[in-house]
Formats: structure tokens, C-alpha cells, sequence
């Protein structure tokens, strides 16, 4: 059987370099919400779904640049085997791939994982390359912000009594006036505050898994097809700042 050459693009999801994809969706979504025109302060639907979808998007980003990285070195699966992590595939999934799932392997792997909250994000980044995109600060501003996104999707913005329990209030009065009455309100600048958060996390984790894995290439002297090469490049592109 003839082997096939991948292309560049074809190490990543979609047929488009991860980051790029990621920054692109970031600014669609912030002209979205820049455009809207609503002038009171109550509930605003609009920006719930811009917030919702930002958090939705950057757990695919970091799903996407997960299975681009082990596609791009597949070896790498050795490192989360040894950090004890779950490597197992379904070999239909394989058979399905054939030969292709040498340069698949983090399609399949990925879709397994957890990608939903920092721990887990710096746990199997932790474990693939070494490196940790949540620094202790940007994991507490995340949770800050998982957890309004969890309200959003699961009880439509209206307070429960564990959601006001994790923030500051927790006078019993307080707890019983707000629980199952008001609503979390998201506006411009909650998106804002999310856009810009997840942009540097993401430009972050897109240059460390560049480094990391040019780093480890480098100390097992493996050397590159020139399509494998460019999809490396690829890993770090987000604009016009790429590698």
C-alpha cells in the first residue's frame, strides 16, 4: 500500500493551523458583541451568547493544538503514557484511518480528554510537553469564569444557591434574596474581560508548544519531511506573528 504524504494543513483540525483558527473566532466574536446596541444594563442575551461561545471555542482550541501537537510527533504518546494518562484508541477509529493514523493518532486520542477546566488543561499539557498554560492567577480568573459560563448553559444565568456559596456572597440573608430570583448579568465588558483573557492564554500555550516540542525534536535529532516541518511552524501562527 502507498504511503500518503500529509500535507502541512492537514496535521490540524479543520484544514487550518490552530491558533490562526482560534484568533480569527476571537475577533469574529468580539465585533459581535462590539456591534450590539442594546443601552440598558438588564439581561442581554446577545452577550450571553458571545461569552458562551468564547468559552465554548477556547476549550476546542485547546483540544485542537493538543491532537495538531501529537500528529505532528505521535511519539509524544509515550510521555502521557508514562504520566499516567489514558492512551488507548478505539481501533475501529484505526482501521477506519489506516495508514493515516500515524498522523491521526491525536484526533483520536484527543477526543478523550477532558479540556474543560485548568487543572486538566495543565495536566495533559503538563504531561505531553512539560509546560502549563494556566499560571495559579489566570487559573483563578478562568474558574471565575467557567463558573458563570456553567450557570449560563445549565440554569440560564439565574443564581443557585453553590454558584453564590463559591463568590462572595455568603450571608445566609444575601444567599436566600438572590438564590432562584436574580440573574448573573453579562454584558460588553464581561465578553471583553473573556476575549482578552483567553487571547494571551491561547498565544501562550500556541509559542510554549512550539518551543517545547522544537526542543524536544532537537534532542532526538529527528528530522522533518518539509510539510511536517511547515505544520511545526504552524503550531505558533496566530497572525502575522508567526514563527
Amino acid at each position: 500500500m502507498t504511503e500518503i504524504e500529509p500535507t502541512a494543513l492537514d496535521y490540524f483540525s479543520g484544514g487550518v493551523p490552530t491558533g490562526e483558527y482560534f484568533r480569527m473566532t476571537l475577533q469574529d466574536i468580539d465585533k459581535v458583541s462590539a456591534a450590539d446596541e442594546t443601552d440598558y444594563e438588564g439581561i442581554n442575551r446577545l452577550q450571553e451568547l458571545c461569552f458562551i461561545g468564547v468559552m465554548s471555542y477556547f476549550e476546542a482550541f485547546c483540544k485542537d493544538s493538543f491532537a495538531a501537537i501529537l500528529n505532528i510527533e505521535p511519539s509524544l504518546v509515550a510521555n502521557l503514557k508514562a504520566a499516567g494518562q489514558n492512551v488507548a484508541v478505539d481501533a475501529e477509529h484505526v482501521a477506519i484511518y489506516g495508514i493515516e493514523s500515524g498522523w491521526r493518532v491525536g484526533f483520536l486520542l484527543a477526543s478523550n480528554f477532558d479540556f474543560g477546566t485548568p487543572r486538566t488543561i495543565n495536566a495533559l499539557f503538563g504531561s505531553l510537553l512539560k509546560i502549563s498554560p494556566f499560571s495559579k492567577d489566570q487559573a483563578r480568573q478562568f474558574e471565575q469564569l467557567l463558573r458563570d459560563r456553567n450557570l449560563l448553559v445549565h440554569h440560564g444565568g439565574t443564581f443557585t444557591l453553590k454558584y453564590l456559596e463559591q463568590t462572595a456572597l455568603d450571608h445566609r440573608r444575601d444567599l436566600k434574596m438572590h438564590a432562584f430570583t436574580n440573574s448573573r448579568v453579562i454584558g460588553r465588558s464581561e465578553v471583553s474581560t473573556a476575549l482578552r483573557l483567553l487571547e494571551h492564554i491561547a498565544r501562550k500555550l500556541s509559542r510554549a508548544s512550539y518551543d517545547a516540542l522544537v526542543n524536544y525534536i532537537a534532542e532526538r535529532a529527528y528530522e522533518y519531511s518539509s510539510e511536517r516541518q511547515k505544520a511545526l511552524h504552524y503550531l505558533s501562527w496566530w497572525g502575522d506573528e508567526a514563527t
